[in-house]
């Protein structure tokens, strides 16, 4: 007779692999399939402090403080450096939680997935997902593959957990998978060492570089070692449509360096930064990104992390939303086996409700942040305080973001439409924004703190040696 597992996942990114190691150590037969051999690059380096205890509970946080940079906050600075706001976590997090991780994200999505097999997942990689048959069946499924020598298989399982990222494979697959119009976005970036870290980089502070609403953009900066950076920009398709059409005329052989170095130089902190540096890994592309997926769940599937839906990396929030809506649906997933009903699930259905307010809170911030304009809680000015205001919604934003807004999205949904108007802003504003602790440019962290755990495996990589 054939083998039917408890559940089969597809894609072995932080979603997946989360859900295979939850699922797992609760005696499931969980069996991952992933199309790419790990290490593989990906963009989505820097963690939201939330990620902390949901990581801990994984039992990878050791591992994490001895191969990567600490991160105790984010700096917002306007495109010629002339302001800028910090935002440190320990403002609004009291406890060690506040201090979070700058990855490699090759290597974290590989220990984490290694993790899952060590927790007893049957991980296969290089093995694609070539359809799934979620009809034959309400409470199973049928799923093909291919592996790297071509063999093709079919496999059977009493539940399917789609986690194949921003492929969105059952939505995709069904026409439920749908852009998001007015997030229309690439993002073109890379990693490079010989960096002489500054502006707050050397605490281990994101820095985030707002680039004008013509281009609805912004630069991003990480670091990811002593000397090591990850920076990249994000655009809106229009422009970088228009920019591709002028660097290829021109006769760019490598137009995605060229027209990625153009936008970094355009900051002269940045320009100054890259001065004498050496690229690590080619440019890298990651476009056709934000959208929204109907229909997340079902008797015998649901979707988590990108393939449930994409929004924005502006707020770094794409991993903790992934690992989060692991763990909110591995609970119903279990009761689901336990007791199969066709019906929608209870319990699937308030997982649900709390992942979809969070995406749609975390939907809104960007938008506002993309469209400073047309915050009406901003302050009055001149063009020249257009920066200003931006960071101020950060400031706003990354408040919640550092604390429960998958339980709480509705709370704060409404703390946005109080500070809506101008006069409860004004006041939060000199209250809460103007309080001298949360504009001091730097989130006092020393150097040790940040850097010193992650030291030894950072001398690995020079020497070539892969730490994981």
């Amino acid at each position: 007779m054939k083998k039917i597992h408890d559940v089969i996942v597809i894609g072995g990114g932080p979603a997946g692999s989360t859900a295979a190691t939850l699922l797992a150590r609760e005696g499931l037969d969980v069996l991952l399939f992933e199309r790419e051999k790990f290490p593989r690059e990906h963009v989505g380096e820097s963690l939201l402090p939330f990620c902390y205890k949901l990581l801990d509970g994984l039992g990878v946080v050791d591992q994490l403080a001895s191969l990567f940079v600490r991160k105790p906050g984010v700096r917002f600075i306007n495109k010629d450096g002339s302001t800028s706001t910090t935002w440190c976590f320990n403002h609004v997090i009291k406890d060690e939680t506040y201090l979070s991780f700058q990855v490699i994200r090759s290597e974290f999505d590989h220990m984490l997935l290694n993790n899952s097999a060590a927790k007893g997942a049957d991980v296969r990689q290089e093995t694609r997902v070539k359809d799934v048959d979620l009809t034959t069946d309400k409470f199973g499924v049928t799923v093909y593959t291919v592996d790297a020598a071509g063999n093709e298989e079919i496999h059977s399982a009493r539940f399917l957990i789609d986690a194949s990222g921003r492929d969105a494979f059952v939505g995709a697959k069904n026409g439920w998978r749908k852009p998001r119009e007015e997030l229309d976005r690439t993002a073109i970036w890379s990693h490079w060492d010989g960096v002489k870290l500054a502006g707050g980089l050397e605490e281990g502070l994101s820095l985030i570089i707002y680039m004008g609403e013509e281009k609805k953009g912004l630069i991003w900066i990480f670091p990811l070692g002593p000397d090591r950076i990850t920076a990249g920009f994000v655009a809106q398709n229009s422009y970088i449509r228009d920019q591709h059409k002028k660097f290829q005329e021109a006769g760019s052989k490598d137009w995605k360096y060229d027209f990625c170095m153009q936008e970094l130089l355009l900051s002269p902190f940045v320009e100054k930064l890259l001065e004498g540096t050496r690229l690590v890994i080619p440019m890298q592309v990651n476009g056709n990104y934000s959208y929204e997926v109907k229909n997340h769940f079902g008797s015998n599937y649901c979707m988590i992390g990108d393939a449930r839906g994409f929004i924005d990396p502006i707020f770094s929030s794409g991993v903790f939303l992934s690992i989060k809506s692991a763990h909110l649906v591995t609970g119903p997933i279990k009761q689901q086996l336990a007791d199969p009903i066709e019906a929608d699930r209870p319990e699937m259905v308030k997982a649900y409700e709390h992942i979809s307010g969070a995406y749609n809170f975390v939907h809104r911030m960007i938008r506002m942040f993309y469209n400073p304009h047309a915050i009406t809680w901003a302050e009055a000015g001149a063009e020249g305080q257009l920066h200003k205001r931006a960071e101020s919604a950060m400031a706003v934003g990354h408040f919640m973001l550092s604390g429960d807004f998958f339980e709480n999205y509705s709370k704060y949904d409404g703390f946005f439409q109080m500070l809506e108007n101008p006069q409860n802003f004004k006041n939060y504003k000199s209250l809460v924004l103007d309080r001298a602790a949360y504009n001091e440019s730097t989130c006092n962290t020393l150097y040790d703190t940040a850097f010193a755990g992650m030291l030894g495996a950072d001398n690995q990589r020079k020497a070539g040696v892969y730490p994981i």
